[in-house]
This record gives structure tokens, sequence and C-alpha cells, in this order.
């Protein structure tokens, strides 16, 4: 049998402390802090063969998170695996953002999309979280919504039928199966129709839709290059070309409409420019504001239209 403290040794130069840390506490079914204070812990058999596995896999670049199957994110506990991109913190700010603008009545007014001569409270909206993935954006939003609103929808959209298994298990996890839709398709095409007819007033969109530039995508490390979906990441057009087709489909399909929206994009710091004359294409009266993140990146851009 090993100790803690002997792998800790063995493997100290080939992988980082936290991901040993990590892996270890997975392989035991212990706290990471219980790694941390008992380096004398003796791992048993079956554990060490389990833990010998992790660390080989770590050391092909495999993510922690496909190792272990769990990310957190906005302090929730979400189930991934290959079929789904792995959370990042920097997409907290979407959720932070789309919670403001579906609670605050201060934001509702400075948006202009509430109709005159109607109440806040009585207000329908949607919020339609487009290539869910994990569901890690929309699930962490309907936590945080008063389960007695009845005046919001909630939706997961994504072209993958595996991504989607995975969203309405973690869906399931934290309780908000009931409040959220999860459906099969691309982009708002599956509920155009459906959403023209649930005479909402407003809808509000949060996509983190596959934003990476050939080049960026090219240069990206090993652990994500090698296991992450590439659809979930790579888009043409300098990493524009998703969120292109979606404003076109905005554009084409809810023209007649009288529907307001708030739409939420999480991406690259240097798409600014580029984003903005797609923006202004087709919506050339659509306000637009980008949202730095914690590392001073310009990672949101909201549009109002």
């Amino acid at each position: 049998m090993s100790r803690i403290s002997d792998i800790l040794k063995k493997y100290y130069e080939k992988l980082s402390p936290l991901d040993l840390e990590i892996l270890i506490s997975h392989a035991i079914k212990k706290p990471r802090e219980f790694v941390l204070s008992h380096p004398e812990y003796e791992i048993r058999k079956t554990q060490n063969a389990k833990l010998g596995s992790f660390l080989k896999r770590r050391m092909k670049h495999e993510p922690i998170a496909y190792i272990t199957g769990h990310k957190e994110f906005y302090g929730l506990d979400f189930e991934v695996n290959k079929h789904t991109l792995i959370p990042r913190p920097e997409t907290e700010l979407i959720v932070d953002l789309v919670l403001k603008q579906a609670t605050s009545d201060k934001g509702q007014e400075n948006t202009g999309i509430t109709k005159k001569n109607k109440k806040l409270s009585d207000t329908r909206y949607a919020i339609c979280d487009i290539g869910t993935g994990s569901g890690n954006i929309i699930v962490s939003i309907a936590k945080r919504l008063e389960s007695k609103n009845n005046n919001h929808e909630l939706y997961g959209i994504d072209v993958s039928r595996m991504a989607l298994k995975i969203a309405r298990k973690n869906s399931k996890r934290h309780n908000v199966a009931r409040n959220i839709k999860f459906i099969h398709g691309s982009l708002l095409s599956p509920l155009t129709e459906k959403l023209t007819k649930l005479k909402l007033d407003k809808l509000i969109i949060a996509a983190n839709l596959p934003y990476l530039s050939k080049k960026i995508y090219a240069s990206s490390p090993k652990d994500v290059s090698k296991y992450e979906p590439g659809s979930s990441l790579y888009s043409e057009n300098y990493g524009l070309a998703h969120y292109e087709k979606l404003l076109k489909q905005i554009s084409e399909r809810f023209a007649i409409c009288d529907l307001r929206f708030a739409i939420f994009f999480e991406i690259s710091p240097e798409q600014k420019n580029k984003l903005e004359k797609i923006i202004k294409n087709y919506f050339p009266k659509a306000k637009v504001k980008f949202y730095k993140d914690l590392a001073g990146k310009r990672r949101v851009c909201k549009i109002t239209i």
C-alpha cells in the first residue's frame, strides 16, 4: 500500500500539487482537506488502482473535470463528460447579467424592453440558453429565480442529444427539472414558432456558442484541443460564424413580432470590433455594451434590440 505522502512525492514533478490532491481525493472518496491534513493515510489496493488510472489519464493531458466527471460552476456541482464543454469561471458573468436583467426593475426599465402601460410584475419573458451543453448556465439561473414567479419560461437548447442528456441530469440534480424545457435543435430554430405564440413581452438569450477562431483554437492547450468537443469551441469567420447565424435568425424570424430582446454573448476579447459590425449589420438601432470579466478582459457582449 502507498501513503498519500508517497504519491505526492512520486508525482510532484509530473503533475501540479492541486491536480494530485484532487485526483487522490477522488480516488479515496474523501475531501481534498483530508488529503492535505493526512499525508500518512494508507491508500488501499483498489483505491491505488483507480488512482493510477487517473494519474495516467491526467499525464496525457485529459482535463481533471472529465476524469472526475464533475465541475463546479456558480457554486453548484455539475456533471460533465466528453460530450459537454467544461464550464469556465468567466462564464459566470453571463449568469450574473441574465439574473440582473430578469429580476431588476431598474434594469428592465433601462433596457426599454417593458411595454408601456404594463406593470413590471406582469411582464412575461422567456430565458433561452442557446448551446446549453451541461446546462450549467440555465440551471444556475433557474436555481436562483424565485420559484413562485410564473411570468417566465426557461429553455435549454443544444444540437447535441448527448449534451442534453447531461443537462437534464444536472437539472434533476439541482431540483429545477420542472422549471426548464430542454430541446434538441440548432440555435433558436426549434423555438421560433412556439415563442411567437406565447405572447411574451421580451426574450432574454444567453449564448456561450463556439467562438474560438481557427488561429486561437489551433494554439489552445492539449487539455482543450485534444479532449473538449471541437464543435463547442471552434467557429469560422474569426470565431463569430455561430453568433452571426443566430443574429440573422432573429432578424428574419422575429421581425414581425412585438417582442424585445436582451442578448448576452460570451466572446473572446479581440472580437469586439468585428462583432459590433455584425450586430449593426442586422440591427442598426441595437444598443451594444461589453462587460469585462474578473481578469479585466471583455468577455460578454450585451445586445438590446
